[in-house]
């Protein structure tokens, strides 16, 4: 593996790049996108002209709990879904075959083979994000009946940094890590963002109708900001 300053270091050729593209991927480390032809053995000299940058930016992410170690995280014992207080019991089974996930009330079995830890952890991650669309559209549909705001079409998708955001055609999007936050939370992103059905922007405008349905928005707007650090290191 090759490192950076303890980081693990990966270089991404993307043809469609116009300029080198510097980033910290939350369970990867390092991440340098580089155009077509450009010469990888330039790169250590560019990250050390980025080295303050990086040196901040690793601080403030391990700060809020972000693992940046490349390490595989732990297998789950349970999983909870704070959003709707719902937790789950995971046990495995090592056999040979394929993964796969069972749920059972509030349990949940995982079939296959024990030492394949990174193909356990892409199912327990697609399994999270399946419960995060049943979970969050209800939820969404519920808040914009009760507050007369109609969106057009919603989908849920793991971002990396955004926990949601609203189109010009109304389509809402939201972060399958919201299963992981407490509820009020979960519902000031989603008042958060039915409120860009009535104003795309953040004008003084937007921030009243926001004010006037949730007046603790501010400190709420806070939280969010960090509330990466209730999402498990397995799902980030």
């Amino acid at each position: 593996m090759i490192e950076y300053r303890g980081l693990p270091l990966t270089i991404k050729m993307n043809p469609r790049a116009r300029r080198v593209l510097v980033k910290l991927v939350p369970g990867q480390g390092l991440e340098v996108v580089v155009p077509k032809r450009f010469d990888a053995g330039l790169v250590p000299e560019l990250l050390d002209g980025k080295r303050a940058w990086i040196d901040r930016t690793r601080a403030r992410m391990e700060a809020c709990g972000v693992d940046l170690s490349g390490r595989l995280p732990d297998l789950p014992e349970t999983i909870n879904f704070q959003a709707v207080e719902r937790t789950y019991r995971v046990d495995y089974l090592d056999q040979i075959g394929r993964v796969s996930v069972v749920g059972n009330g509030g349990r949940l079995m995982v079939r296959g083979p024990i030492e394949d830890q990174g193909a356990i952890l892409e199912s327990l991650q697609r399994f999270a994000a399946v419960k995060a669309r049943e979970i969050l559209l209800p939820l969404l549909d519920d808040m914009s009946c009760r507050l007369a705001m109609p969106y057009a079409s919603m989908r849920v998708r793991r971002q990396k940094t955004r926990w949601g955001s609203c189109s010009a055609r109304g389509t809402i999007s939201l972060n399958a890590k919201l299963l992981f936050l407490p509820g009020e939370l979960v519902s000031h992103l989603l008042l958060h963002e039915l409120c860009h059905t009535r104003h795309l922007n953040h004008s003084a405008k937007y921030w009243a109708l926001v004010a006037r349905i949730e007046p603790d928005f501010m400190r709420l707007e806070e939280e969010l900001k960090r509330g990466s650090h209730h999402v498990p290191s397995w799902f980030v």
